[in-house]
């Protein structure tokens, strides 16, 4: 069973961040203070909070594999994933290896030239096969391939374009936590539950 806890940002104010980078590892305390935006600053601490939870636990220590992913130190058996985007944060986590990925819809995103560079031919027919859709579509792919990637732990090492996302069907889930928000789940277990967390239950 994978869990996916999502929560919103929006509601923050200052005496929430406070708590948050309050309770945050030290890790994340150094990375948010590298941010210069707040809402960065908040998502990092939230993340952390989110992870926390997953983990019933305040100390950990979290190493990352040859390619970049984070894992749990002496949790041989727990596997998790964060992501971020506009004003929600997200972890996915369970028994199973696991990718998660949400973004934000922006009507402002050149879709046909990123699709150009990161799509295949066939992700490409299946984005632009009509003119209505396509902004849905794309966001299927883009956070299906991102998924993917984190789910098999190489990230950048694999190129976007050296897979078709449309092969590994079985494998994602999609989700719409909210209108203007698209989510993909990448894993080989076959249930998940999703839940959504107010901001305050996480200090």
């Amino acid at each position: 069973m994978i869990r996916i806890l999502c929560t919103d940002i929006s509601s923050a104010d200052e005496k929430v961040y406070k708590s948050l980078y309050e309770n945050a590892s030290d890790e994340r305390k150094r990375r948010a203070e590298r941010y210069r935006k707040y809402e960065d600053k908040l998502r990092c601490v939230t993340s952390d909070a989110l992870l926390r939870s997953a983990l019933k636990a305040d100390d950990f220590q979290i190493y990352k594999n040859k390619y970049g992913k984070p894992y749990v130190k002496d949790r041989e058996n727990f596997h998790y994933n964060l992501s971020h985007s506009g004003r929600y944060v997200v972890i996915a986590f369970g028994e199973s290896e696991v990718g998660v990925d949400i973004q934000k819809h922006d009507s402002k995103t050149d879709i046909r030239m990123i699709a150009e560079q990161y799509f295949t031919s066939d992700e490409m027919e299946y984005i632009f096969q009509s003119n209505r859709g396509r902004s849905e579509r794309f966001y299927e792919i883009w956070t299906g391939k991102e998924s993917y990637l984190k789910y098999i732990g190489k990230g950048l090492y694999k190129s976007m374009k050296s897979f078709s996302i449309l092969d590994w069907k079985q494998e994602i889930r999609l989700l719409y936590p909210t209108e203007g928000y698209t989510m993909s789940l990448c894993t080989e277990d076959r249930e998940y539950t999703f839940e959504l967390l107010d901001l305050r239950q996480l200090i």
